[in-house]
């Protein structure tokens, strides 16, 4: 079971106008999303090279910097790198919420990441609006700003399907 704040993230990703096919980033209220906002952050997907756009105040207390324009994968432990980047691409390849679970020292309890597929300007499929969602205590604890890492990754959902479409071959109706 997932907490009720990843399912309600995915939740309001799923009513979004063609989250069949990726909503657009604008069609999302963050602050729809109430208290959460602070734990929100959208991130402009590049293999090997995702940026960070915008990071909520939560997120940048528990890193212990503003977070804006920073690569993503430096918030990360090498050994987690691999699989971060899988889920990043699989997000966005399978257009369905993608959730990694992991630990901080900062966050006992480690904490869930669900993460939701959008797309940027100009209508390209390279935005993901992600969620952290510590499972202990809700305030980092005051140790210095450390890695995150990563022990899992599950898709939720199934990836949406194409429509079969009838063509024809040789003037034939087929499959």
């Amino acid at each position: 079971m997932f907490h009720t704040e990843t399912t309600r993230l995915i939740e309001t990703w799923s009513a979004l106008p063609g989250a069949s096919r990726i909503p657009d980033r604008q069609d999302l209220d963050a602050l729809s999303l109430g208290p959460l906002v602070t734990r929100l952050f959208l991130l402009e997907y590049r293999p090997q090279a995702t940026r960070i756009r915008l990071a909520g105040d939560w997120i940048e207390a528990l890193h212990g910097r503003p977070l804006s324009g920073s690569a993503w994968r430096d918030l990360w432990d090498h050994a987690s790198l691999p699989l971060v980047e899988l889920a990043l691409a699989q997000c966005l390849r399978e257009i369905r919420p993608v959730i990694l679970t992991g630990d901080c020292p900062r966050l006992p309890g480690g904490f869930e990441m669900p993460l939701v597929p959008m797309r940027g300007p100009g209508g390209r499929a390279n935005r993901i609006v992600g969620l952290y969602r510590p499972r202990g205590f809700s305030q980092p604890l005051s140790r210095p700003p450390t890695r995150l890492s990563a022990h899992a990754s599950l898709a939720v959902g199934e990836p949406p399907r194409a429509r079969p479409q009838l063509i024809a071959l040789q003037g034939r109706r087929v499959a």
